[in-house]
């Protein structure tokens, strides 16, 4: 691909396909097009290198548009979508929107101008996302932390998401991204309580945590909303940080031993600790006497300044 905007093209009619490319050949100069008669293959390319935009067919054999925008969005959640169709069901409509949370939905066959228009506001949208970072590294920086952030507005609109926060909304379990942009909850009395946050948090409140329950995964996620730093009053924007206790990751017993100055043994029955095991089964698991293991407990306690076992374990999880 070439430096500018990568936009992808998806119906099953070639025909279409064909038709499609003679009237935007005008956009050429500034779009890279992709022109694909296969879902399947479509997404092939896509999980090799994501594209800015994804205009789709609604109806097509084997996936069909929806299907394959939410496989797309697994991938690359940042991507946008455009879909056509042909089909004059509102329903089909609010279930492309709702579901795969379509950017533009344009009847079939979709006039050049209106087709072009929703291109151009797709990679708009993306760019005043982008931006908002300015530079670079930030952004990288921000997309290796563990912890999903997102910056939004007053209004809960989503100006910024980092890769963490993208994978989390694509997930749809619990809280998603709509067509609007606005961040939402399963749960209508729940994007209340976030929006109200989120609100109160913009005009000067100090802020605040809510649980984000998860229906298919069965867990929760906590969500921490804190005035954005600069943030002006009549442009007030809020960060919200986003925390999955199922990515929490175990450090290993010479991570501890490094970390904490601990012997090897040491370090062993700490790690123990923190996967759960009581004493005794960390006793075990290393191979010697319970007595042994309590001895190399109170070292760790001399060398980590805790008091107590929880110390211990919530010390360790909180570095890592």
């Amino acid at each position: 691909m070439t430096g500018k905007p990568s936009i992808i093209f998806v119906d099953d009619e070639s025909h279409v396909l064909e038709a499609l490319s003679r009237n935007l050949a005008t956009e050429y100069f500034r779009w890279d097009l992709t022109f694909c008669d296969s879902p399947e293959r479509a997404l092939e390319l896509f999980r090799s290198q994501p594209f800015n935009v994804v205009v789709v067919d609604m109806m097509m054999p084997g996936l069909n548009g929806i299907e394959l925008v939410v496989k797309m969005k697994q991938v690359s959640p940042r991507s946008t979508y455009i879909m056509l169709t042909g089909v004059s069901d509102m329903g089909v409509a609010v279930e492309a929107i709702n579901r795969a949370e379509i950017f533009r939905f344009f009847p079939k066959p979709c006039p050049k101008h209106l087709l072009v228009e929703g291109i151009a506001a797709a990679l708009d949208d993306q760019s005043k996302a982008q931006s908002l970072l300015g530079s670079s590294p930030e952004r990288i920086a921000l997309d290796s932390l563990a912890v999903g952030v997102l910056v939004l507005d007053i209004k809960a609109h989503v100006l910024f998401m980092n890769s963490v926060a993208a994978h989390l909304c694509a997930a749809a379990d619990g809280l998603y991204v709509g067509a609007d942009r606005i961040l939402r909850l399963a749960a209508i009395v729940g994007t209340a309580q976030l929006h109200e946050l989120i609100r109160g948090t913009a005009l000067g409140d100090g802020g605040g945590t809510i649980l984000i329950e998860r229906p298919k995964l069965g867990t929760s996620l906590s969500a921490t909303v804190s005035r954005a730093p600069n943030s002006q009053a009549m442009d007030a924007q809020v960060s919200v940080y986003l925390r999955d206790p199922l990515s929490k990751s175990i450090p290993g017993a010479e991570q501890l031993s490094t970390l904490f100055g601990l012997t090897p043994a040491e370090a062993r029955i700490a790690h123990s600790l923190v996967l759960g095991c009581s004493l005794e089964e960390a006793a075990a698991v290393s191979g010697i006497a319970v007595g042994t293991a309590r001895n190399y407990l109170k070292r760790v306690f001399l060398k980590t300044g805790a008091t107590r076992q929880s110390d211990v374990v919530r010390m360790i999880l909180g570095y890592f």
